[in-house]
């Protein structure tokens, strides 16, 4: 079985059981949520063996945290409790100002994972491991993020491990493109997978699309793929090897939570990846399981399973003359 390690911040979310401004919301669920964290148990769900590093407060939301990460069977000797720094939170507010779209409040300052050091990454997790996934939220968090994400990319290196990175601009955490720039290019330079989206390429470096991609491709020295989520539109990749494109459209649904969908596509398509399927595939699977993601609440309940993905597929492919009954 192939294996994958992701490395992140794990929060506790808040999300409404209604609409609208959040400070009219009375009632609120619980879930697990965070992006890199959302990739690996997406992966873990389409059959890869994953261990996830990260650090949580000793408290009660860190212990949610874990055993969520044990129920999806994702390893967690890598997973710290910190006794001195809290779990973080985050509230989630939907459809408001701008319908079906999605606001988040963080309280993520002084969190536990923020104080995550070199010291954290055991070398020991990284055996027999075929790829390593951060995301650009990590290396943003903190200086000491920042030096262990380092350290673990320096051991995949060494390991000759595959390295998965997607850029994931939070602009609270990197407030304009030179602090962005500064933060994430020698994580950009170093991966063989690189992903992002429309709105963190504008972010960098302007409205022009094919410019953007350009000035990207400069900077992913040793990237094979250049994967590019566009949104509603669907997806892109650039065999950056052949000189290829691939794409493949959205499958229209209805957006309850629109959070978490391009965890779900990274965590589908890097599954695909590892288990041989073509890029063409792996874009269908990953615009399936991204669609599935908003359609409901939540960043880790609606992952799917290989399953679940082929029958998504499957109906949309058919116009709905699957039979589920």
């Amino acid at each position: 079985m192939k294996k994958a390690v992701g490395m992140g911040e794990i929060m506790i979310q808040m999300n409404p059981t209604g609409k609208g401004a959040l400070k009219y919301q009375t009632v609120f669920e619980r879930h697990v949520a965070g992006s890199e964290a959302n990739i690996i148990i997406q992966m873990q769900r389409l059959g890869i063996q994953t261990s996830f590093i990260t650090s949580v407060g000793d408290d009660q939301f860190g212990e949610i945290i874990s055993s969520t990460l044990r129920a999806e069977g994702t390893n967690t000797s890598g997973v710290k409790v910190d006794p001195d720094h809290p779990t973080g939170i985050y509230f989630v507010q939907r459809s408001y100002p701008v319908p079906n779209k999605t606001k988040v409040f963080y309280y993520r300052k002084g969190s536990a994972a923020s104080f995550l050091s070199s010291e954290d990454i055991n070398e020991s997790l990284f055996e027999n491991t075929d790829l390593f996934l951060v995301s650009g939220i990590t290396p943003a968090l903190s200086e000491k993020c920042m030096n262990a994400a380092l350290k673990a990319i320096e051991i995949c290196e060494r390991k000759r491990i595959k390295i998965a990175f997607d850029t994931n601009i939070r602009v609270n955490l990197l407030q304009n493109a030179q602090k962005a720039l500064e933060v994430l290019s020698v994580f950009i330079q170093k991966a063989q997978i690189l992903f992002t989206g429309t709105g963190d390429l504008s972010f960098l470096f302007g409205s022009d699309f094919t410019d953007n991609i350009k000035s990207m491709s400069k900077i992913a020295k040793n990237a094979e793929l250049l994967v590019i989520k566009k949104g509603e539109e669907g997806a892109l990749c650039l065999d950056l090897s052949s000189g290829k494109k691939f794409e493949h459209p959205s499958y229209p649904v209805e957006v309850i939570d629109e959070l978490g969908a391009g965890d779900a596509f990274d965590g589908a398509f890097l599954a695909g990846i590892l288990k041989g399927h073509s890029i063409e595939q792996n874009l269908k699977y990953g615009c399936a399981a991204g669609a599935m993601t908003v359609s409901l609440k939540g960043d880790i309940e609606p992952l799917p399973s290989w399953k679940d993905l082929e029958l998504f597929i499957e109906t949309f492919e058919t116009n709905d003359e699957k039979l589920l009954r």
